[in-house]
This record gives structure tokens, sequence and C-alpha cells, in this order.
């Protein structure tokens, strides 16, 4: 079993690959408690899975809060 720490740090992984997101910057503090809100609503493995189901609509909403 997955515990919030390992899958926000998974979930981090997948939607910053290209680094766009810098920790303390503006897009990062809002993916960061969005995700730990779904983690916290669905459960470590389920919000993985739904982060990995919808990662190119997240990617492209934070790329659009970066510009």
């Amino acid at each position: 079993m997955m515990d919030k720490s390992k899958a926000m740090t998974k979930i981090m992984a997948l939607l910053n690959k290209d680094g766009l997101m810098i920790p303390g910057g503006r897009a990062h503090g809002i993916v960061t408690e969005y995700m730990n809100f779904k983690i916290d609503r669905l459960g470590p493995e389920e919000a993985l899975a739904d982060v990995m189901h919808t990662k190119e609509h997240l990617v492209a909403q934070i790329q659009q809060m970066e510009m």
C-alpha cells in the first residue's frame, strides 16, 4: 500500500517531467495543494491512477499557469 508522501512524489514527478514547475512558484503551490486534496479524497493509489489518466490535460493547465 502506498502512503500519501510516496503518491505525492510520483504525481509531482509525472506532472513536472519538463521541469516547468519551480518549487515555491505559483503553479507548484497550486498543484501541490490540489494534489493533496485529491489524495485525501481518493486515496494515494486512486489519486495516482487519476493523474496518470488525465496527465496531458493537467500538464496543459500547468503550462497555462506558468505563462
